[in-house]
């Protein structure tokens, strides 16, 4: 079975254009998430980094849950809560078809927790109490989660420059590394958004995705480099971007079956999977989209000279 031939060289200015769009919406979303005044972060910080108290209810409901919204639900707790300086700092999140309440608060005696659980019981109820799932986490934890993550993508992406560097030549590398930035910078600036518009928080499964999709997005662009530096030794009657697009369009079935086969367990992930992997399993799918994206064309438009009878020597 042939796929559709990608006519490279003449495209490779749309996807230039393309991916200045995509990058100029992500740092608008970063820039907008940071002075926003309930983020004032470059993406908004689930309770993993910042602490605090959760609590999660699930809501007993025959068929379909009653709709009620976050802000409904914390108008009438300050009705019935006197405690209005726990109110004013709730963060709730409806989930589930309206079947799930999820909230996180600031540190909490456990009297005050349970009022706060029965008051929800009287506004959203009835809830049931057996499937209540409730975690705190303490600044110290929080900030050590957040500076362990950054540390830990920052040595992955000098361990895969460093890889990059010894691999290919120096153009090579730095178009490589170039495509690897693009797609974290991408996935990075859609969660920014996410959490201006739905209020998404991100937690440390965020920066395990950003690892794997790091580590997926090198390992495609190395395959197409790798042909292109074949095909480069063995077809010397051919110029540089014409064996560019010769390669690409050879390594393209196996890199798009590759992201399918990925993308399909992430899928069932998304649909069946439990709400603590759902956004998790979303960014991997964007990572994958955007990484695949990339490393088609990209990266190897990168590499197309306007001199057509330049040939490149690769290492």
């Amino acid at each position: 079975m042939k796929l559709i031939s990608i006519p490279l060289i003449q495209i490779k200015k749309k996807v230039w254009l393309l991916s200045a769009f995509l990058l100029t919406i992500s740092f608008l979303g970063i820039l907008f998430s940071t002075f926003n005044p309930s983020i004032k972060k470059p993406i908004n910080l689930g309770m993993d980094y910042l602490g605090g108290n959760e609590i999660r209810l699930e809501r007993i409901c025959s068929n379909d849950c009653s709709n009620i919204t976050s802000d409904k639900l914390i108008s009438e707790l300050k009705i019935i809560n006197e405690e209005n300086n726990l109110i004013n700092n709730l963060r709730v999140q409806i989930q589930n078809k309206n079947s799930l309440i999820s909230i996180r608060t600031p540190f909490l005696s456990i009297d005050s927790s349970e009022k706060l659980i029965n008051d929800i019981n009287k506004i959203a109820g009835p809830i049931n109490f057996d499937s209540k799932i409730s975690r705190s986490i303490g600044p110290k934890l929080g900030r050590d989660l957040l500076i362990n993550g950054g540390i830990s993508l920052f040595v992955s992406l000098i361990a895969i420059s460093f890889y990059i560097s010894i691999r290919f030549d120096k153009k090579f590398s730095l178009l490589a590394l170039s495509a690897l930035f693009h797609d974290l910078l991408i996935v990075f600036g859609i969660f920014s958004w996410l959490g201006i518009i739905f209020s998404i928080e991100v937690n440390s499964l965020f920066a395990v995705a950003l690892l794997t999709i790091a580590g997926y997005s090198v390992n495609d662009t190395v395959v197409i480099f790798d042909r292109i530096r074949e095909n480069n030794k063995s077809n010397k009657n051919l110029n540089s971007n014409q064996v560019i697009e010769i390669s690409v369009n050879e390594s393209l079935r196996r890199t798009l079956f590759t992201s399918l086969t990925t993308i399909i367990p992430l899928l069932t992930l998304i649909i069946f999977g439990s709400y603590s992997l759902y956004w998790f399993s979303v960014a991997l799918v964007l990572g994958i989209l955007i990484g695949s994206y990339s490393s088609i064309l990209l990266a190897p438009s990168l590499l197309i000279n306007e001199d057509k009878s330049h040939n490149y020597e690769i290492k």
